[in-house]
């Protein structure tokens, strides 16, 4: 089905959201260290994905607080709210593993002091609109993810059930909220080309930063120049589950002057999702 974009924007204004505490259940400390197929190279990359969360969140709260006060319209107000309300029990969730992950040797809470000085820097010299373009860069990756994480069982199978669950989670608040930044970008007066260049450097430091935290964290491990480890990356990103061009045709999107994110509706994820579970506390 072709949704355009007036669609995509009735659909985006029409979602309702809220916050969640989640109780999961268990505790890090419980997981094996290995917790993703046994696999040094998928294991270590979740964990230094988690470990640039806590002040990525912060970043994206920051950018639409300081760009809020232009956008009129009341059920975008409603969403900005919840849309920080989620972002922040986000970033505790995974402060708490990346404390775990301190006790096994890897480097997750200085990760997050490098990443909220880099914030802060952001936030001193980068005007409040090039912030939110960012915002938005980044939001669309983590739909993209999110999507991936919530269809495709090759990408999620071999997790421990335990914490798939919390990655699950986070997939499906990230889709929920997906338009909204673009939204207030868009009510704020955004413009085209800023955005697309935010996404194209983004996609630069987003994948240099990442590969510098996981590859530390394997060389911690002995494990960086091991032949399993590169094997197993190939096999990640290329054949199974294949997520660079799985995801390849929903990045390219982003840089048309129509696209909103609610073209790619998955709507019927969040319905599926709710009726599975009664594990939160609504906030």
């Amino acid at each position: 089905m072709t949704i355009t974009q007036t669609q995509a924007r009735e659909i985006s204004a029409g979602i309702q959201f809220h916050g969640r505490k989640m109780d999961f259940g268990f505790e890090f400390e419980e997981l094996p260290r290995y917790w993703y197929g046994n696999d040094a190279f998928k294991s270590t990359l979740m964990n230094a994905l988690s470990c640039l969360f806590l002040e990525g969140e912060r970043l994206f709260i920051d950018a639409v607080r300081d760009n809020q006060h232009l956008v009129t319209d009341e059920r975008l107000k409603t969403q900005v709210k919840n849309f920080i309300k989620q972002e922040a029990i986000h970033g505790h969730e995974h402060h708490q593993l990346s404390e775990y992950l301190d006790t096994l040797g890897y480097p997750a809470t200085k990760v997050e002091e490098q990443e909220r000085a880099v914030r802060l820097l952001l936030k001193k010299y980068v005007p409040a609109k090039d912030r939110l373009a960012i915002t938005c860069a980044v939001e669309h990756f983590t739909a993209m993810l999110a999507h991936q994480m919530l269809t495709n069982t090759e990408l999620t199978d071999e997790m421990d059930p335990r914490i798939r669950e919390m990655w699950k989670w986070h997939a499906i608040e990230e889709t929920e909220h997906k338009g909204v930044c673009f939204d207030v970008y868009e009510a704020a007066g955004g413009g085209y080309w800023k955005r697309v260049f935010h996404m194209a450097t983004i996609t630069m430091s987003f994948v240099i930063r990442l590969s510098t935290v996981q590859a530390y964290f394997l060389w911690k491990d002995k494990q960086l120049f091991k032949w399993s480890t590169w094997k197993s990356a190939f096999r990640f990103y290329w054949k199974t589950p294949a997520l660079i061009p799985t995801i390849w045709k929903e990045y390219k999107d982003y840089y048309r002057r129509d696209f909103h994110p609610w073209e790619h509706d998955n709507r019927e994820l969040l319905e599926g999702w709710e009726a599975e579970h009664d594990n939160y506390k609504a906030v």
